[in-house]
């Protein structure tokens, strides 16, 4: 299953191609709530991520996404919890900031086969794929 472009995502995208902005830098996170898939017009302050146990964001470079027609796909990503357990884990998103709730949500995808409790030591692997649609 394919992330879900957020309002912002699909505006910045717009104003990146069309208007000729900065591409901005891409974060990779997790969310722990809400436990369902985020509307399209939530925020990052909308969010909730993991808390303690070496929890961060990861950056992404554009070395690390390919295309195939209408669909980016970014290289596997792992999530490693130490120090402390993470509790259940229900999605990714992707954002314009290392942290804090200031940057852009530009994609987020609830796991399908989620939600995954994450205890200390445990790991989450991610590999963020968007589609890109008309309409």
């Amino acid at each position: 299953m394919a992330g879900k472009w957020m309002d912002e995502g699909k505006q910045k995208n717009l104003d990146c191609f069309f208007k000729g902005d900065a591409r901005p830098s891409w974060y990779l996170g997790l969310y722990v709530a809400p436990t369902s898939q985020p509307a399209e017009a939530t925020t990052l302050s909308g969010l909730t991520e993991p808390t303690g146990g070496n929890y961060a964001r990861i950056q992404l470079q554009d070395v690390d996404w390919t295309r195939t027609n209408n669909v980016i796909q970014a290289v596997q990503k792992t999530f490693a919890c130490s120090g402390a357990a993470w509790g259940n884990v229900y999605g990714w998103f992707l954002t314009t900031v290392a942290t804090g709730t200031a940057g852009l949500l530009l994609a987020a995808e609830h796991f399908s086969d989620g939600p995954y409790n994450v205890p200390d030591g445990g790991s989450v692997k991610v590999t963020a794929k968007v589609t890109q649609t008309s309409g």
